[in-house]
């Protein structure tokens, strides 16, 4: 019985954090992660602060953060709207306004 259950679940690899402190571990900054959830090469959080901060030589002060697990996905939509801008060169006034939105957010 053991064995069926290892076989089916070989290629799902989970893994639940509840609370994660970022205090300058593994160079990832200093902050808080609130419901981290990875599974296989995608992960999400529920809230995630982490600042990097200055070190004086070439290290600025530097924020990342997800909220409600959206980071992923309005990456991916920036991307799309970026590939658009170069193929395309024409936005609507709704896409013009979320790659605003979407590249204060993330630049």
């Amino acid at each position: 019985m053991l064995k069926k259950i290892s076989w089916k679940f070989r290629k799902t690899h989970i893994k639940i954090s509840p609370l994660i402190i970022h205090i300058n571990s593994s160079w990832d900054g200093w902050g808080f992660d609130i419901l981290k959830i990875q599974n296989n090469l995608w992960d999400g959080s529920l809230l995630k602060m982490v600042w990097d901060l200055p070190n004086g030589a070439e290290k600025k002060l530097k924020f990342t953060g997800d909220v409600f697990f959206l980071r992923n996905k309005l990456l991916k939509e920036l991307s799309d709207l970026e590939d658009s801008i170069l193929w395309n060169s024409k936005l609507s006034k709704w896409d013009e306004f979320k790659f605003w939105a979407l590249k204060l957010i993330f630049n």
